[in-house]
């Protein structure tokens, strides 16, 4: 079973040998004792950005992965931020369905990349 938890953003980065080096909130997803993925929210080139990464892709993730992202647009929310932006992920066909039932939509296109960004409805 799926289970999300609070994660140092730092961890996080030297786990999955990627840089982190904006501030950050983060969390994990574990399955069964594996890590199964990672998300949160990090705030650089003067916006905040709603990030995750998977390691296991399963139907079921579908739900948590959508109420994650609903739970950080509110803390996004609550630390005054009227805009969040996201890069679609190209390696997953889903990617912008997720996205929009979220609420986000397509902002541009930047270095081949569909940047998508939501907005609060303060």
């Amino acid at each position: 079973m799926l289970t999300i938890h609070p994660a140092d953003p730092h961890r996080i980065a030297v786990a999955l040998n990627v840089t982190i080096d904006w501030p950050a909130v983060a969390f994990v997803g574990i399955d069964d004792g594996e890590f199964a993925g990672s998300g949160g929210l990090a705030w650089g080139a003067d916006k905040c950005w709603l990030w995750f990464q998977t390691s296991l892709q399963k139907p079921e993730y579908a739900r948590p992965v959508l109420k994650m992202a609903r739970l950080l647009l509110r803390k996004a929310v609550q630390l005054g931020e009227s805009e969040v932006y996201t890069v679609k992920d190209a390696q997953f066909p889903s990617s912008a369905k997720l996205l929009k039932l979220v609420g986000f939509e397509l902002s541009e296109i930047k270095d081949g990349q569909e940047v998508f960004i939501w907005h609060s409805s303060q």
